[in-house]
């Protein structure tokens, strides 16, 4: 395996996840206006179960799945590569039955623990996505060992086009019969689009099996281990340790939903929100979190970049590249979060009206305005914590940002469930208590990537300069706002601010020097930035 087929197949992942991401994030959005924030009571209820079996089922297996095929290619094992991968189909086989089987009749259980009694229609839809989702994962390991990143991204974006499409489709035709019905189509469009992801990749690997077969007739070494139950242990040992990193966000929605629809009701807040618990939930995840978690599709695309870019200079031993790296890594989360943060904070209720004012009240609104205010807060400190674990696991140490997220989830937890229960902050202390969560984990990260990495960080370019640029971008958004709506309206002021937040800030952070050429290798599209910038002479060659 060549460095150049490496730096290709993490450009190709990459890309994909970026647009999955992108898509993700926007569903919510037509689907939150379309069965509105009961409807999403009861999507998010179902989703959050779904998503932590998956991760529990599948997150790790993969990747051992690579690993364990990749070890066995490079010393031209293609049998023991594929025995690897048919030992992997039949256990996650088995694994994703059971997660089926498991969620299917626990169904009625889990809505009614978490009082929303008519999410088990989802979530009984969405369970059969367990099974395809853990046999596609074999596939997928397989192929990535193999070096083949395409199979990977394109069944990711099927999974993600099919879901828009069908999910959408579906809830449309059902939301007649009651908004769970809505809710219940838009989960059923989750298991199609595994089922269409599953189905191209059978189909890529089918017409690659004529390869396969020939690799493992030249196989002349001799294998690694190739034992069912060795390789079995193998594949577990791997993958325990990545499983339990991936698992902690899911279980954190899922233990969220809990506690939103067990102590919200038990409250007497309607003198200062007269929504049901129901709806406060909906509006929560259906329309507030998607938002949040949107500038965060740019803090994964650098943390993906930052990891191997950091274990290569770890490998080689040069602790300045990795200095250097860390702190640009670093610098370029501050950069990406401090505008998306103070943005959302000045035009919270602007956006959420601009999003979804066809699917909301005006009280359910003016409720979700105020919980993307408090949460836009976290968007900083959401963007640090991505960067910083990309930049910890880079340097070799997986386990400290797990560990970190954990005490930072812990925290959030303990404040959930008593800030919900001062009457007047309600709803808002579940977002209280996901600021804190992402605040916390990201301020240890910080703390152990100056220990691990010792990040060379310019405190006049990487941090104060940025903060001049966002409070000169925040007083423009406040002027537009202030003296634009009631003359143009809620739409063409919002779209109009955003505009010109994007050229104040930009224009702002060249002015006062904070990007230079040195931070375009990590920008995506910053080679033709420089080349602009050097056209116009702001650079010099």
């Amino acid at each position: 395996m060549t460095k150049k087929s490496f730096v290709k197949g993490a450009a190709i992942l990459a890309a994909a996840g970026l647009l999955v991401k992108v898509l993700g994030a926007v569903f919510r959005i037509p689907l939150t206006n379309l069965i509105t924030p009961d409807g999403m009571a009861n999507y998010s209820v179902a989703y959050p179960i779904y998503a932590t079996l998956v991760v529990i089922s599948t997150a790790g297996l993969p990747s051992a799945i690579s690993r364990m095929v990749s070890a066995r290619v490079i010393v031209g094992d293609y049998r023991g590569a594929h025995k690897v991968f048919t030992t992997a189909l039949k256990l996650l086989f088995v694994v994703g039955l059971i997660s089926t089987i498991a969620l299917f009749f626990l169904a009625d259980t889990i809505a009614t623990m978490n009082k929303i009694p008519t999410a088990a229609l989802g979530i009984k839809l969405i369970s059969p996505s367990l099974f395809f989702v853990a046999v596609l994962s074999a596939y997928r390991g397989y192929f990535q060992g193999l070096q083949q990143m395409v199979p990977t991204a394109s069944t990711q974006i099927v999974e993600q086009v099919v879901k828009l499409g069908a999910g959408l489709l579906l809830a449309s035709l059902w939301i007649s019969r009651g908004v769970e019905y809505g809710a219940a189509g838009a989960l059923l469009g989750v298991s199609l689009s595994e089922v269409g992801a599953l189905a191209l990749i059978i189909i890529m690997y089918n017409r690659r099996k004529k390869d396969i077969k020939l690799h493992r007739r030249q196989t002349h070494v001799p294998p690694l281990q190739t034992k069912y139950k060795s390789l079995r242990r193998e594949l577990v040992t791997i993958a325990i340790p990545i499983t339990l990193g991936a698992s902690i966000m899911p279980i954190i929605m899922a233990i969220d939903t809990f506690i939103i629809n067990n102590i919200l009701p038990l409250v007497d807040y309607s003198a200062f929100n007269p929504l049901p618990a129901k709806t406060n939930f909906g509006i929560l995840t259906g329309s507030v979190n998607p938002l949040v978690n949107m500038p965060a599709v740019l803090s994964v695309a650098l943390a993906m970049s930052l990891v191997p870019a950091i274990s290569e200079a770890r490998a080689k031993n040069d602790l300045l590249a990795v200095s250097s790296r860390s702190g640009m890594g670093f610098k370029l989360a501050i950069l990406i979060g401090l505008p998306s943060a103070l943005g959302m904070f000045l035009l919270s209720d602007n956006i959420i009206s601009l999003l979804f004012s066809s699917g909301l009240t005006p009280q359910e609104l003016a409720v979700g305005g105020e919980l993307l205010q408090i949460l836009a807060v976290a968007v900083l400190f959401l963007t640090m914590l991505q960067t910083t674990t990309g930049i910890i696991q880079g340097a070799g140490k997986p386990f400290i940002p797990l560990i970190n997220l954990a005490i930072g989830a812990a925290v959030k937890v303990v404040l959930s469930i008593v800030l919900m229960r001062i009457p007047s902050l309600n709803i808002n202390g579940a977002a209280i208590g996901t600021a804190a969560c992402y605040t916390i984990a990201a301020l240890l990260n910080i703390i152990a990537m100056q220990r691990i990495a010792k990040p060379s960080i310019k405190p006049m370019s990487g941090v104060f300069m940025p903060i001049v640029a966002a409070l000169f971008m925040g007083g423009a958004v406040y002027i537009i706002k202030y003296f634009l709506l009631n003359t143009l309206g809620n739409t063409t002021t919002t779209l109009v601010a955003i505009v010109v937040a994007i050229v104040v800030y930009v224009f702002m952070l060249f002015l006062t020097k904070a990007i230079s050429i040195d931070d375009m290798e990590y920008i995506p599209g910053g080679g033709f930035i420089t080349r602009v910038m050097r056209k116009l002479r702001l650079w010099k060659v």
